[in-house]
C-alpha cells in the first residue's frame, strides 16, 4: 500500500468513525451540562469541520488492520470507537497533569469547563468506553471476544498509566538516562499505539504469531511516535499555539536526556534550571536558550536519526506478517517518521 492509498483509505473511513462517535453519546435532550457537552468538546464533535477534529489515527488503524486481515470492519468499529474514547480520556487528564491549557488549537477541556469538570469528564469517558464495549456482547461479538477485547483495553491502560507515572517522576530528575526514557515511552506509547492494531487483528481472527509480531511492532512505533512528538513540539508546536510547551512543562524529552549524557555540568545545571522553573515563569528567552544547547550537541538531529532507526526496526518485524497488513503498516511507519504536526 502506497502513501497516497493509505491517506485515501483513512479519508474514506473517517466518516464511519465520526458517525459512530456521535452515536455513543446520549440524545441531546438527555445531555447533562458540563458533562456530555464537555465530552462532545473533547472529541471535537462540536467542530463542523471534520479536518479540525484530530486525525483519528488509532480507530482508523483498527479498521485498517481488520480489513487487511480479511475481517469485517463493522465488527471492528465498536473497538475503534472505544480506542478513540480511551485516547481522548488520556488527553483530557494529560492536559490537567501537564498544566497545558491548549489542545488542538483551542482551550483544553479543563481550561474551558474548569478543573473539577475536566477530571470528571475524563473519568466518565473511561466509564463510557467500557460500557460501550460490554454492549457489543451478544450483538456483534461473542462473550469470549468481548472479554478478550476488555482485557486488551485494561492491559493497554495499565501500561499507559505506568508510563505516565514514569514521565511525571522524571520531571524532577536531573539524571534520567536514555534507558529510562525509552522504558517510559515504551510503556506510555508502545502499548497505546499497538492496541488498535491488536484489536483489529483479534476481531479478524488473526493467529497468535501475528498478534505477537504486532506487539513487537508497537514497541518500536510507540517510541517513534513519542520522539517525533518531542521534535514537533520544538519545530511546529503540537496544536498548542506555541513552540516549546514541553520545555515549559519541564518534560525530560529525548533531546534533554541526549544532551544531559554529553554536556558539561555547567550546561546541565543551566538546562535543568530552566526546565525546573514554574510553567508561567518560563520565558521565550529560556526556550531559545534550551534550543541553543540542543543545537550545540545536535540533539534534534540525533532524535531524527533514532526515529529512522526505529522505523527500520519496526519494518523488519513486519516481514513475517500477511502481505497486505505488512505493506499497510510499513507505510504507516514511514508516515510516522515523516510527520511534521
Amino acid at each position: 500500500m502506497k502513501k497516497e492509498e493509505l491517506h485515501k483509505y483513512f479519508a474514506e473511513k473517517s466518516p464511519l468513525i465520526e458517525k459512530a462517535l456521535k452515536n455513543v453519546l446520549p440524545p441531546r435532550r438527555k445531555h447533562i451540562n458540563n458533562l456530555h457537552d464537555a465530552i462532545d468538546y473533547a472529541l471535537c464533535l462540536d467542530e463542523p469541520d471534520i479536518s479540525k477534529r484530530g486525525k483519528r489515527i488509532r480507530p482508523l488503524l483498527c479498521l485498517l488492520t481488520c480489513e487487511m486481515l480479511g475481517g469485517d470492519i463493522k465488527k471492528a468499529l465498536p473497538f475503534a470507537v472505544a480506542i478513540e474514547l480511551m485516547h481522548n480520556y488520556c488527553l483530557v487528564h494529560d492536559d490537567i497533569e501537564d498544566g497545558d491549557t491548549v489542545r488542538r488549537g483551542r482551550p483544553a477541556v479543563w481550561a474551558k469547563f474548569g478543573l473539577a469538570h475536566g477530571i470528571n469528564t475524563g473519568d466518565y469517558m473511561l466509564t463510557t468506553l467500557y460500557r460501550f464495549l460490554l454492549q457489543q456482547k451478544g450483538k456483534l461479538w461473542s462473550s469470549a471476544l468481548t472479554l478478550r477485547l476488555l482485557e486488551l483495553m485494561a492491559e493497554t491502560l495499565e501500561h499507559t498509566l505506568i508510563g505516565q507515572a514514569l514521565d511525571i517522576n522524571a520531571r524532577s530528575s536531573h539524571s534520567t538516562t536514555m534507558a529510562h526514557y525509552l522504558k517510559m515511552v515504551r510503556e506510555k506509547t508502545g502499548y497505546y499505539l499497538a492496541a488498535p492494531i491488536l484489536g483489529g487483528a483479534i476481531i479478524a481472527g488473526a493467529p497468535e504469531y501475528v498478534l505477537s509480531e504486532i506487539r513487537k511492532f508497537g514497541k518500536y512505533i510507540g517510541p517513534l511516535f513519542q520522539i517525533m512528538d518531542d521534535i514537533i513540539d520544538l519545530t511546529a508546536g503540537k496544536g498548542r499555539n506555541e513552540i516549546g510547551a514541553d520545555i515549559k512543562e519541564g518534560k525530560r524529552s529525548f533531546m534533554v536526556v541526549y544532551v544531559n549524557e554529553r554536556c558539561s555540568r555547567r550546561e546541565a545545571s543551566e538546562m535543568f534550571a530552566i526546565l525546573d522553573k514554574p510553567r508561567n515563569k518560563t520565558t521565550k528567552k529560556d526556550i531559545k536558550r534550551i534550543l541553543e544547547i540542543f543545537e550545540r550537541y545536535g540533539a534534534i538531529k540525533a532524535a531524527y536519526a533514532y526515529c529512522q532507526r526505529l522505523k527500520r526496526l519496526s519494518q523488519k518485524v513486519l516481514k513475517s506478517m500477511p502481505i497486505q497488513l505488512r505493506e499497510a503498516l510499513s507505510t504507516f511507519s514511514e508516515l510516522l517518521s515523516e510527520r511534521v504536526r
